[in-house]
């Protein structure tokens, strides 16, 4: 199964997580989607519109929080809007933005070009 890692180190940013395709999101959040994770735990899609790897916000053990003041702003949690925010947990390396605020979907967005999906041996 795939495993997401760090183009600058190979380090592990998850664990082995199943390709699940891209979900369906609202045009504008009606109330009753705000605060949940966009996808199941365990899996990953890649988002048409930014090429990201999208994750459920608990897969990512093999990242830190970023430590500079304002990369993780929110009023319930990272909200994920001025730049990453997420490091490597190997080299340090920017990696992703996890947005976990009460009005956004819950997800981290590992950056394309920050990371690749590399294939762990059955």
């Amino acid at each position: 199964m795939p495993v997401i890692t760090c183009v600058s180190c190979r380090h592990p940013l998850t664990g082995e997580l199943r390709h699940v395709p891209f979900p369906p999101t609202p045009e504008k959040f009606t109330g009753d989607r705000l605060g949940l994770p966009l996808l199941d735990q365990g899996t990953f899609a890649i988002s048409p519109a930014t090429r990201s790897i999208v994750l459920h916000p608990d897969d990512a053990p093999g990242t830190l929080p970023h430590t500079a003041p304002g990369r993780n702003n929110g009023c319930c949690g990272p909200d994920g809007l001025d730049g990453p925010n997420l490091l490597c947990g190997g080299c340090g390396a920017e990696v992703a933005s996890q947005q976990t605020d009460c009005w956004l979907e819950h997800l981290i967005a590992v950056a394309p070009e920050a990371a690749e999906i590399s294939t762990t041996s059955p």
